[in-house]
């Protein structure tokens, strides 16, 4: 009992000490400009399928701000960190720390907790696809063994349906090591396969029944209106996609920037320990041949457990929000570590990995924190002459150039600012929230009008223009 409070209580004084500067800065996504300190888009996230969102939102009275959404969130993700902890047998205080430090660290977490209007909706996933595992081999109770799964996967997907992926990594990973341990039973994954089969389709059954009451359509949206048969069809193409999306997680930039810190060195020297570690294991306690072929076989289907999302969801984007399920490997890997031979080489990839993720995640911290500075820098300047009727400011889309220089983990600026950016809503919400103004924008025509009556003299004129009239400010 007080291995397990020591661990969530430190687990939670790191998260608030790393992530501080949520709390602290500016530091917005596009997503989070627009839903800032009151979110109300329940009816499109109902849409999507994520229903469950729409609960948390009644809870919190549907207000968003980083200090109610945030601190609730490191509580949860500290729970977390307990139960894969105990889940995954993690022996030893050095391998607990480092167990810990991929939590609070990893650009997986630090993703969720930006786009802090949802965190805790998703971090609630979270701990409900751990615990989907956990209580199925922990509970003896078999009322609870075989109910509480199942309404763990509801919930679970009810936040956002990219957490199957994590559902389905975790007890695979699990398996896997409870084959090497001979503890594995055939009759526990089929019965568990059961009720992940009931979990789907319930909540299959709730995300089209709330959409009724609602009245709301199926969002088109990353295909979430195709979820159910015609992700059938795709299936051979969803194997292949499967693949590339773990090599490029790892080797590429694509998904998180891999090239600045040689990233790929150390994934490819933990996948050599992960094999070197599993083989070492089966000799050692003369595992069958049977469940070594079962083990390959996994391994081998690795990927597909990773990304498995990508098979419910037709047109899904991975990207660091959808990938929780890879923050489960790490874990799986440390609990081989109490070996002799790997522990102190392990222990410093580690260490330099943690060392690669606390830099990105500041520097994603302080490009972000840059962005809004940028916005807020040019909207003010703007708003001291705003006794012109008509305004132009220049571009300020400087987010590109600092992402080119900076070292973050951001690859896909679409979630973060690339989407939104110069468009009329975020700027309409921007300077509605920030300077207390409603503001329209002047269509090409009516500029190009003023020009060609020799208006530009009033006009502040920059080079990639945005045209904003200010006669209506208030």
């Amino acid at each position: 009992m007080k291995k397990k409070w020591l661990i969530i209580i430190s687990t939670f004084i790191l998260l608030l000490l790393i992530h501080l500067p949520l709390l602290t800065k500016n530091i917005l996504t596009a997503d989070v400009l627009l839903n800032n300190f009151y979110y109300k888009g329940y009816s499109w996230e109902i849409s999507l399928g994520r229903f469950g969102l729409y609960i948390i939102g009644l809870l919190k009275g549907f207000m968003s701000t980083p200090v109610i959404d945030l601190i609730p969130s490191f509580i949860i993700t500290s729970i977390i960190t307990y139960l894969l902890i105990d889940l995954f047998d993690i022996k030893g205080s050095i391998n607990t720390i480092l167990t810990i430090l991929i939590m609070v660290l990893s650009p997986i977490i630090s993703t969720i907790f930006i786009f802090h209007y949802c965190a805790i909706g998703y971090l609630i996933a979270f701990l409900c696809g751990v615990l989907t595992t956990y209580i199925f081999y922990k509970s003896k109770n078999k009322y609870i063994k075989n109910i509480i799964p199942i309404i763990m996967i509801i919930i679970s997907l009810s936040m956002y349906q990219a957490y199957l992926s994590l559902i389905i990594t975790t007890f695979v990973l699990y398996n896997i090591k409870l084959i090497l341990n001979k503890k594995y039973k055939y009759k526990d994954v089929l019965h568990y396969l059961l009720l992940l089969i009931i979990g789907i389709i319930t909540y299959f059954i709730l995300m089209k029944l709330t959409q009724f009451i609602f009245h709301i359509d199926p969002s088109s949206y990353s295909g979430a209106d195709s979820i159910g048969i015609n992700t059938i069809l795709s299936i051979p193409n969803k194997f292949i996609s499967s693949y590339k999306l773990t090599f490029e997680f790892f080797f590429k930039d694509t998904i998180i920037k891999n090239s600045y810190f040689k990233n790929y060195i150390i994934s490819i020297i933990l996948f050599i320990f992960m094999i070197i570690s599993i083989i070492k294991n089966i000799i050692k306690n003369k595992i069958k041949l049977s469940n070594i072929i079962l083990i390959i076989i996994l391994i081998l289907l690795l990927p597909v457990f990773l990304n498995s999302v990508i098979f419910v969801v037709n047109e899904t984007k991975l990207q660091l929000l959808m990938a929780s399920s890879y923050i489960i490997l790490p874990i799986f890997i440390l609990s081989f570590s109490n070996m002799n031979l790997f522990k102190i080489p392990l222990i410093i990839v580690f260490i330099i990995l943690f060392r690669i993720y606390y830099v990105q995640v500041n520097s994603t911290y302080k490009s972000l924190d840059n962005t809004f500075k940028s916005y807020d820098l040019v909207i003010k300047k703007a708003i001291k002459n705003d006794n012109y009727k008509y305004m132009i400011i220049g571009n300020i889309n400087t987010y590109n150039d600092i992402n080119k220089y900076n070292y973050g983990y951001i690859s896909d600026l679409g979630i973060f600012w690339d989407e939104y950016n110069l468009k009329k809503l975020a700027f309409v919400k921007f300077v509605k929230y920030y300077e207390k103004k409603d503001i329209e924008f002047v269509d090409i025509d009516t500029y190009n009008s003023l020009l060609k009556n020799d208006y530009n003299k009033i006009i502040n004129y920059n080079d990639n223009i945005i045209i904003i009239d200010f006669d209506n400010a208030k």
